[in-house]
């Protein structure tokens, strides 16, 4: 007896057919466009189990969901990109030396001195009617803490890595260094939708897409995107206040630390292949079209809702 062949849909078989470009543009979109739905379908549960939430007193229960929302987003987002797109794993989280660990905790403690230059703009912003809202996060009271750290600190950290710096990244890489970090930043920054906090999310995206880039994988990164989301938690839990004052001393230091990280990992960490792997190399695909098609959609709505959230 022949065995059936089972037939893929048209859409599995043309995202299996995805180059890298568009897979990256496709992971981008399906993540900004799925947040959206899936934010659209919770309000509908609310209003029609009759749930008004008060924007001035959110419960905790509430504020967990909506940090847990967009988790839920980049797993299924994932498991996609693993299962339907078939992307080994392996080669979005990569390996690092271990060197690449310490350069992400000076690079990490160095964006300590774009605080200033983001209050700067966060001061033009508000010229133009921005009003920054005060940081919602559920109590960290007690044992709560834990939970905070878990949704607010450690879940982004690993998720928001493997989207960013695993699956876009890696369809960047092939555009070079200098576009591949930039546009990483830029996604990352507009993905976020908060004007408040634009120059420095695309300071840190640009920074740890620069370190992903050059060690081959993601741990290094989550590691220092887990220690600036926790520093913000605890700070906020022992305070109670929103904004981290920085020391000039201290901003003088890191800035140095900044500047001597992302020098070495543009201009000395420069990995060159051997002459035989250089020969079978085939040449960079470089679709940037196919890219900028895959990503639209989740771009525009990410500049509609951040230009909504200034005005």
């Amino acid at each position: 007896m022949k065995k059936e062949v089972k037939q893929e849909t048209p859409s599995i078989k043309s995202l299996r057919n995805f180059n890298l470009q568009q897979s990256a543009g496709f992971t981008f979109s399906a993540s900004t466009i799925l947040m959206v739905l899936v934010s659209i379908v919770f309000v509908i549960i609310l209003g029609a189990c009759g749930v008004v939430i008060n924007p001035d007193d959110r419960p905790d229960w509430y504020l967990y969901v909506s940090f847990l929302l967009p988790q839920l987003v980049f797993v299924i987002v994932t498991l996609v990109m693993i299962f339907v797109a078939k992307t080994p794993i392996k080669e979005v989280t990569g390996k690092p030396h271990w060197k690449y660990f310490l350069i992400a905790l000076v690079l990490q403690f160095g964006l300590i001195s774009l605080s200033e230059l983001n209050a700067l703009f966060v001061d033009w912003l508000q010229t133009l009617g921005l009003e920054v809202p005060p940081v919602s996060i559920p109590s960290t009271q007690g044992w709560g803490i834990v939970g905070v750290m878990a949704v607010v600190a450690f879940l982004p950290a690993v998720l928001e890595e493997v989207i960013f710096r695993g699956f876009v990244l890696r369809g960047l890489k092939d555009f070079g260094l200098a576009a591949s970090v930039l546009l990483c930043g830029a996604l990352f920054s507009i993905y976020h939708q908060n004007p408040a906090q634009t120059i420095y999310q695309f300071c840190c995206g640009a920074c740890f897409a620069l370190i992903a880039f050059r060690s081959g994988s993601v741990f290094p990164t989550m590691v220092a995107h887990f220690i600036n989301n926790a520093v913000i938690v605890l700070y906020y839990h022992f305070t109670g206040n929103e904004t981290m004052p920085v020391p000039w001393p201290v901003t003088v230091i890191a800035a140095v630390c900044l500047a001597l990280s992302v020098g070495y990992l543009i201009f000395l960490d420069k990995k060159k292949p051997s002459a035989d792997i250089a020969q079978s190399q085939e040449p960079p695909q470089k679709d940037v079209k196919g890219f900028w098609l895959a990503a639209a959609l989740g771009i525009v709505v990410c500049v509609v809702n951040w230009v909504s959230a200034l005005l």
